[in-house]
């Protein structure tokens, strides 16, 4: 009984993961309409600036719970690589 639970919860570990960026990702949205908002009257690199931190934060906590519930890391596709700091 025991065993199989073990099993049956091991078989379910991309659920967490799931949860936590799907639950994120309304917030990331959020963040950035208000911040696309008030920085319309605001120069275009301010706009730039923070939008490619909240999309490097966001890329960052996938990377993290991806890297960590399939136990592969993924060390070629560095963030700050790129020359805008983004991949597009």
């Amino acid at each position: 009984m025991l065993l199989s639970l073990v099993l049956h919860t091991y078989s379910m570990r991309y659920l967490l993961p799931s949860v936590v960026l799907l639950g994120t990702a309304p917030t990331y949205v959020l963040a950035w309409g208000v911040w696309r908002l008030l920085s319309a009257f605001l120069p275009a690199r301010f706009y730039q600036a923070l939008d490619d931190r909240l999309y490097c934060v966001y890329q960052s906590m996938v990377l993290f719970f991806f890297e960590n519930y399939t136990g592969v890391q993924l060390t070629g596709l560095l963030l700050t690589s790129w020359p805008s700091g983004r991949m597009r």
